[in-house]
């Protein structure tokens, strides 16, 4: 018989989660779980759960959105506690679970969940928070979130760009940030309207939009800087680079384990697709095969 809190958010999504219930905990107990359920009830709910409960069992078991898995991480990062944690995706988003290969179809996920392959992933620290796939701030850093599925879906990656170079419009009205950065052992300094740290496959709903071949476990997050720019054929350049993930004189693609941000104001922090706090300058760093996890990926021999 094996332990697992069971913690899931009823407001996730369309909220289809609540119609499965009965089912979900019928397998469970069928699978050999003695499984501890809880139903958030606000916002960082399921972090203090887990911060007060989580050593006590084996697995964790997350049901809702990107968000409700980056407290989960979080506060068994904090915790220092290593239960292997397996993920629902029942969010509008769903990001995390494209790099993990979890189904969205609820029941596939459960079945999934119990006899899924065990893998470490990264996760990233900045500062004294924790995130699992995302940190980004600047005119685009939001879009992705916002933008209209129907647009996504004809669109594709272009609207994730279009949009939020839309919202930055006019250029003379654009809000850039003078930055200094260092990536490892290199310093990249400019006016820039976005800044984005990554381990995903996809972001805001898109993929590949941070690259082919990202490796979750290697240690090492994906960089990616847009520069302020000056007319629309900069305009141009940076929807095509990022369309392409091919870097131009507007775009800075790079990958690293440890990242150094200042910035000459403030800037709003996006962990995971929520809000992350204020800072002028940040600290970022890669934290290899943090924790362990439930997947649909079969690791090479």
């Amino acid at each position: 018989m094996k332990t697992a809190l069971f913690i899931y958010n009823p407001n996730s999504g369309q909220r289809i989660i609540n119609e499965q219930l009965p089912w979900i905990i019928d397998y469970l107990s069928e699978k050999e779980y003695l499984t501890s359920i809880y139903a958030t009830q606000a916002p960082r709910d399921a972090s203090k759960i887990i911060s007060k409960y989580g050593e006590n069992f084996e697995e964790i078991i997350v049901a809702g959105g990107d968000g409700t898995l980056d407290e989960a991480i979080a506060a068994v990062s904090k915790a220092e506690i290593d239960p292997l944690i397996s993920y629902i995706p029942t969010g509008s988003t769903n990001d995390f679970s494209k790099s993990l290969k979890i189904p969205t179809d609820i029941e596939k996920a459960v079945k999934l969940a119990s006899r899924g392959y065990q893998k470490r992933i990264d996760i990233g620290q900045i500062d004294d928070k924790f995130f699992v796939y995302v940190a980004a701030f600047g005119s685009i850093s939001d879009v992705s979130f916002d933008t209209d599925q129907d647009a996504k879906n004809i669109f594709g990656r272009s609207a994730y760009i279009i949009e939020g170079l839309k919202k930055a419009l006019p250029l003379s009205n654009m809000t850039s940030y003078k930055m200094d950065v260092l990536v490892d052992d290199e310093n990249i300094n400019g006016d820039f309207i976005h800044f984005m740290v990554t381990n995903s496959v996809s972001v805001g709903g898109f993929e590949g939009i941070t690259g082919d071949n990202v490796s979750l476990s290697d240690g090492v997050f994906e960089l990616t800087m847009v520069r302020r720019p000056q007319s629309l054929v900069d305009v141009n350049k940076i929807i095509s680079g990022l369309t392409n993930r091919e870097e131009n004189d507007m775009l800075i693609f790079r990958q690293g384990s440890h990242f150094e941000v200042k910035t000459d104001q403030k800037v709003s922090w996006s962990l995971d697709g929520e809000y992350g706090g204020t800072t002028t300058f940040a600290q970022i760093d890669a934290l290899k095969e943090k924790v362990r996890m439930r997947t649909g990926i079969r690791d090479k021999q």
